[in-house]
């Protein structure tokens, strides 16, 4: 399991296994043990395929920030599906056993949870591998895109997503005035505040601030801001 080392793949269906504690032995185990093997077989697959592609890409950090519309659009692609994959996930390691298993029926849930937890891991794994994006390209761009700019931006009080929230605000009150004078300033604030441009973060090079500007709608829809953790670990 090269890429396991490489980049830090949290492999939950491995995981998830290894935390019910099986006390059960004997000829029962070892008949229930069959149900373990095709999601884990399949992971293995899945996990030689990214081992694979990561060594053919032999992707290097860059030494400044830097972002091609291409890697970009391949970056939105892979956390679409990753995006996908994690909702997806939500509810299927609560069906785990939260003790050691004790018992058979205890013990024939668990291939269930399994085979959810593994094709939740696989879509992910695919994700990388079809698109063609290293793990750790990934997590770079992440870090570049939701930390180094959206992060700062917001910050700054800048991100346009707030003056598009003001705005609004603002021409809310504006359509509660009767036309005249009063109702004109707001409505040209608005606008104003709407088709304000933020600067860019310190340092950051405006090409690359404005192609993310430009990719604004994507970036914010797949923030995953509202899922608190990943429930399956990503790779790494």
């Amino acid at each position: 399991m090269r890429t396991l080392a490489k980049v830090g793949i949290g492999c939950a269906a491995v995981a998830a296994v290894a935390s019910v504690g099986l006390a059960i032995v004997g000829p029962t185990l070892v008949r229930e043990a069959g149900r373990f093997a095709a999601p884990i077989r399949r992971m293995r697959g899945k996990q030689a395929a990214l081992d694979a592609m990561v060594e053919q890409a032999a992707w290097k950090r860059p030494e400044k920030d830097a972002l091609t519309a291409d890697e970009l659009t391949r970056f939105l692609e892979v956390r679409r599906r990753v995006d996908a994959a994690v909702r997806g996930s939500q509810g299927v390691l609560d069906a785990l056993p939260r003790r050691r298993v004790r018992s058979l029926e205890e013990l024939k849930q668990v291939p269930d949870v399994l085979e959810g937890v593994s094709g939740v891991v696989a879509s992910e794994l695919d994700a990388f591998v079809e698109v063609g994006m290293t793990p750790a390209q990934y997590h770079w761009i992440e870090r570049l895109v939701y930390t180094r700019w959206r992060g700062a931006l917001r910050k700054a009080g800048t991100y346009p997503t707030a003056l598009r929230a003001a705005a609004a605000e603002v021409q809310a009150a504006a359509e509660h005035e009767k036309p005249g004078p009063v109702r004109s300033r707001l409505e040209r604030l608005a606008e104003e505040m709407r088709a304000r441009v933020p600067a860019p973060p310190e340092g950051m090079d405006p090409a690359l601030h404005a192609l993310l500007l430009a990719h604004l709608d994507d970036i914010e829809r797949l923030s995953m801001d509202d899922i608190a953790r990943p429930t399956i670990p990503m790779p790494r």
